[in-house]
């Protein structure tokens, strides 16, 4: 069956790690902070008018083809038609318009009507190619194997690579067109949740220093843990009321999780894989053993993780470090209140190191328009970059604030948008379709740029050691905690394929335990803490959050080599983002200089993060000492 969805995006690009949100109100500045949709589309007439071509004109040209799949001329024309051509041109356009007006408000019925109708279109779509693999896999190995051979598809080779694959086992065509009339119906889970989470559940209040009630808003909670101020006092209660927003709807959300289980474990048994979790990293083409190598080496640094944290206690001068104590910085240095403007400008800088082509690329899109800057009561939540293909510039979404974490998630998803970009310029239409799995290298190599930038550009020790402790949160909350999210998800899913189901309090009961095994006793969560699981937007995307952590073990060693001045670390790194998705995971980031299947690689990565915590060490110590 055919996966428009993952060529038409390249991928749906991270939601951020941190869910930051700010001021309703757009601040003027020089650079332009809101999307203008009718780039895309003029009116929703318009769209309707394409849509209508795709449906009623291009979609039943597939049946032609049927027939012509035994050959290389055949196979090619087929490809050209249904992902090389005008139709995947026009499919990338309604499907982007319709994401982005879904994106602005989740509720909106005339978008959230597109994205019906999109739904449908790509139903039908499967539907009429149900017969594709089935008449090719009819073909002897053999022949197959000499098909792919052919130069007509030597562009094509790696998209086509399970036609040679003996383990393949193809479904029917009856069998893939029962799937493509169920679609519609399915993967629901995803967008109740957004409109739950986002949109229906209402902000608890809280009195505020100054006696005034307010809503306890994502907006209101991120300036109050952020902002110095507010006391420890008043920050705790505001943890600890935001906690309870969630809990009268905790049975709600394990239904939706055990429903979007539930799914993706029956996809993947009718697609004849053993589990969901193989089934998912087979389609980013990613051995199974990364994920257990993973933990595996998440575990060995736990120690290393919980020293970090233990320290940053010291520094604090606190005998309970809670959770919203880990935003604190033992410093002093007050990185807060950046205007977008100067966001822009200090992340240019620290990627200059990636040169002038990159800096290009990255100024054309800041002055593009695509890019969604500040927060509104109906916006999604995070932040996002999503490709345009060659067609347009990749748009980019953000709940900009003016926190730190603010800045470093600019830079964060300008990695995704650049290798978007170079992707859609040097491959076709399906090689430029990187995975997640290696996006978020992109994305993090540069955040891992930035933060060293400021360290090493800080005018005291007070700012270094803040940037520093950047460095440490950011690593800290992508390999550590996103290697817990994964464990806990990996976990649903063995309990609901071996039969169980998924209750909010057995969920909570693990959550907490793993809180426990990752962080020790250095950080003290409330109560309520052990619910949070249900805020995690991640888990609705099957087998998505370690590709956070395994992103940033594989950063840093690219990241690594670019600060040390190395020679060829640009030059390789930039050609592994032109590669876009033409090859393996594995062969792509082996042009950057890393080897996912090594276990050196995770240990380089930890002791990268070792090295941080011990200058970590010396600089809170020499400040402790000189009070």
């Amino acid at each position: 069956m055919k996966e428009r969805w993952t060529r038409l995006l390249a991928v749906l690009l991270a939601l951020a790690l941190s869910l930051t949100c700010c001021l309703g109100a757009a601040a003027e500045g020089k650079y332009p902070t809101q999307w203008d949709l009718t780039e895309i589309y003029a009116s929703v007439d318009e769209w309707q008018a394409d849509y209508d071509r795709v449906m009623e004109e291009m979609l039943p040209q597939i049946e032609t083809f049927r027939g012509t799949l035994n050959t290389a001329q055949g196979i090619c024309d087929f490809y050209q038609f249904s992902h090389l051509g005008e139709l995947t041109r026009l499919e990338n356009k309604l499907y982007l318009y319709a994401y982005l007006g879904t994106s602005l408000n989740p509720a909106d019925p005339v978008s959230t009507n597109l994205m019906a109708k999109i739904n449908l279109l790509f139903s039908t779509e499967n539907r009429l190619n149900s017969f594709v693999n089935p008449e090719i896999f009819a073909l002897p190995l053999e022949t197959r194997e000499e098909i792919l051979a052919d130069p007509l598809l030597a562009e094509l080779a790696y998209f086509l690579r399970d036609i040679v694959n003996p383990d393949r086992e193809p479904l029917s065509e009856e069998t893939n067109t029962v799937l493509a009339i169920l679609a519609p119906a399915m993967g629901k889970s995803s967008g109740v949740y957004d409109i739950l989470y986002s949109v229906e559940i209402p902000d608890p209040l809280i009195t505020m220093p100054d006696g005034e009630e307010a809503e306890l808003t994502d907006v209101l909670y991120n300036q109050i843990i952020y902002s110095d101020a507010y006391d420890r006092d008043f920050k705790s209660l505001c943890n600890q009321v935001y906690l309870t927003k969630l809990v009268p709807y905790v049975n709600t959300f394990a239904a939706l999780l055990e429903m979007c289980v539930g799914e993706n474990w029956a996809a993947a048994q009718i697609n004849h894989y053993d589990s969901s979790r193989e089934a998912a990293l087979a389609k980013s083409d990613v051995d199974p053993a990364v994920y257990d190598m993973l933990v595996e080496a998440a575990h060995r640094g736990a120690p290393d993780y919980q020293r970090y944290l233990n320290v940053h206690k010291r520094g604090l001068g606190l005998d309970v470090q809670y959770p919203f104590d880990t935003a604190a910085s033992v410093s002093g240095y007050n990185g807060n209140d950046t205007p977008y403007d100067d966001a822009v400008e200090q992340v240019r800088e620290a990627l200059s190191i990636l040169g002038e082509d990159y800096i290009a690329i990255y100024d054309e899109i800041i002055q593009s328009g695509h890019l969604d800057v500040y927060p509104t009561d109906t916006k999604t939540t995070g932040a996002f970059s999503i490709s345009g293909g060659d067609e347009f510039l990749p748009y980019m979404l953000f709940n900009y604030a003016g926190i730190p974490s603010d800045v470093s998630t600019l830079a964060h998803e300008m990695g995704h948008s650049v290798y978007s970009y170079l992707s859609a310029e040097a491959q076709n239409a399906v090689n430029e379709n990187a995975t997640t799995f290696t996006h978020e290298v992109a994305s993090t190599t540069n955040e891992l740029l930035y933060y060293t930038y400021k360290m090493e550009h800080a005018a005291t020790q007070d700012e270094r050691l803040f940037y520093l402790e950047k460095v440490l949160f950011t690593f800290g909350g992508s390999f550590f905690m996103q290697t817990l999210y994964a464990e806990f998800e990996d976990e649903m899913y063995r309990t609901v394929e071996a039969g169980g189901s998924l209750d909010a309090e057995t969920l909570s009961d693990r959550w907490a335990e793993l809180y426990l095994l990752y962080r020790g006793d250095a950080v003290k969560a409330f109560p309520d803490a052990r619910y949070q699981w249900s805020t995690i937007p991640h888990f609705y995307l099957n087998y998505y959050v370690y590709q956070y952590a395994t992103s940033v073990a594989y950063a840093a060693s690219i990241a690594q080599r670019i600060m040390n001045g190395e020679e060829g670390a640009v030059d390789d790194y930039l050609s592994f983002l032109k590669l876009g998705g033409s090859m393996s995971p594995v062969d792509l980031l082996s042009v950057a200089g890393v080897d996912p299947l090594k276990e050196e690689t995770y240990q380089l990565a930890l002791d990268y993060f070792s090295g941080l915590v011990d200058t970590y060490e010396q600089l809170v110590d020499a400040k402790l000492a000189a009070k």
